[in-house]
């Protein structure tokens, strides 16, 4: 097996004996347990609250749902539009939005951190990321170091929006590939040439972005590891700042296009998982840096820097190098956290559009943190983003002893331990360079409602490997 080549990769014994269902934690609690009673109302006042302090930072998020066909492995909000109408529909809705958030935000206006996601963002044309990038700046100030990214499809990019986006300040990209092997991309009806890809990597760089990154999904029809080597060895030549290299996640009872793929074409669970255990061992011997769970990146990049020192965070954009207590979320499905309250905006298109026009806000469901979901969120940040809990931060931040409150978690942590996977001392838990695969399991053990929920009744989460 190609898998033995590598000596940096993960076992596969702990990959099969750690693979279950679970969270990925942008967000404690997740969103299974938000709801309904948070809308427009508890918004509009975490929006009002967080105007009071003018001097914090944000960032922000944009759904761009748009499409030209589905993948059928997506498992993003999508909306194929019948005519090219929807989209201007669509943008005169969002403009409105961006005006009621501003008007309540007040002051607090600068941002650090801006992504478009979708969807295919770059649906749009040129034309209306002018309009849209115009409304943006009219009702918020761009920090000098913002964050300015984008999720483009090579297959659909052109050269002008590159260039156009650039000019507008847009320093990161974020490419879709999942896997080169034309038999897969049959499979998951999305054929991408490598040539396309690397057409969008070099023009990118060639305009001066200062982030070019590739994701991957492994766990794909048709995958094995031999394939899979070859995709991971094209993607090396494309030198990508960062990786994702996500598991599929097949849930085809919720996601109905998920039909067209049959499950006998799906790699076993334990060539699933060496598909994983191959890629974690390429790019660990190319030089990439494991940040967590399935994301890589180069020694030099910022999240890579940001870990170094301590300081990495997560939120609904992934991880992320920006210092901002409240993220702003546009469009349908969009979420956002703001005052400590998660919220989420309707998912469908036209609820999301009558909410807007009827009553500003369009939120749907959400949730208010208490001070327990405060101090577990605390704990799985610092255990997901800087693979270390410091008992004595936790104790200033709340006024918890970590072996009193968590008392109950603490022999959970033993197999963990024993496996080496995190480190146990008087003063802190510790992940380990192996244990970086296993985040989301280790997480897992302070989810208050997960816990409290018997496996039969467990929301239906993608597989931790």
């Amino acid at each position: 097996m190609a898998n033995t080549l590598y000596k940096n990769r993960v076992p596969i014994t702990l990959l099969q004996k750690y693979d279950r269902p679970g969270p990925r934690y942008t967000s404690y609690p997740t969103v299974p347990e938000w709801t309904e009673s948070v809308g427009p109302h508890q918004y509009k006042a975490a929006l009002q609250k967080a105007s009071q302090t003018p001097a914090e930072p944000l960032s922000v998020y944009v759904h761009l749902p748009f499409c030209e066909k589905r993948c059928y492995f997506c498992a993003c909000n999508v909306v194929i539009p019948t005519r090219k109408r929807n989209s201007d529909d669509y943008l005169e809705i969002l403009y409105r939005e961006i005006e009621n958030t501003a008007a309540l935000l007040g002051a607090r206006n600068k941002i650090v951190q801006l992504h478009f996601g979708g969807g295919t963002p770059t649906f749009l044309s040129v034309s209306q990321f002018a309009t849209l990038l115009d409304k943006l700046e009219c009702a918020f100030v761009f920090s000098a170091d913002a964050e300015i990214s984008i999720e483009v499809d090579p297959r659909v990019t052109t050269d002008e929006q590159l260039k156009y986006l650039r000019s507008r300040g847009f320093n990161r990209v974020s490419m879709g590939v999942q896997d080169f092997n034309p038999v897969v991309q049959k499979a998951i009806n999305r054929i991408q040439p490598y040539e396309q890809t690397k057409h969008c990597v070099d023009y990118s760089r060639e305009l001066g972005y200062a982030g070019v990154n590739i994701d991957l999904i492994y766990g794909l029809p048709h995958q094995n590891v031999a394939g899979f080597t070859e995709t991971i060895d094209k993607a090396l030549t494309l030198r990508p700042d960062r990786v994702a290299l996500y598991s599929f996640a097949y849930l085809p009872e919720s996601m109905k296009h998920q039909n067209f793929i049959k499950p006998i074409d799906l790699p076993e669970l334990e060539v699933k998982a060496a598909l994983f255990s191959t890629a974690h061992g390429m790019f660990s011997e190319a030089g990439y840096q494991h940040i967590g769970m399935d994301h890589f990146a180069l020694p030099g990049d910022e999240l890579s820097l940001a870990q170094n020192n301590g300081k990495l965070q997560r939120n609904f954009m992934g991880y992320t190098t920006k210092v901002s207590p409240d993220l702003i979320g546009l469009g349908v499905s969009g979420i956002g956290y703001v005052s400590d309250t998660f919220v989420q905006n309707h998912a469908k298109l036209e609820s999301y559009q009558e909410k807007i026009q009827n009553g500003g806000f369009a939120t749907h469901r959400g949730l208010k943190l208490a001070k327990d979901d405060l101090i577990r969120q605390f704990v799985i940040s610092s255990i997901m983003c800087n693979f270390k809990l410091d008992f004595q931060k936790l104790q200033e931040k709340f006024s918890v002893s970590f072996h009193d409150y968590f008392s109950a978690e603490f022999d959970q942590l033993g197999p963990f331990a024993a496996d080496g996977i995190i480190i146990l001392s008087d003063d802190s838990l510790c992940v380990t360079a192996l244990g970086r695969t296993f985040v989301r399991n280790v997480s897992m053990i302070f989810d208050a409602y997960l816990r409290s929920k018997p496996a039969a009744d467990r929301p239906a989460f993608s597989r931790t490997i």
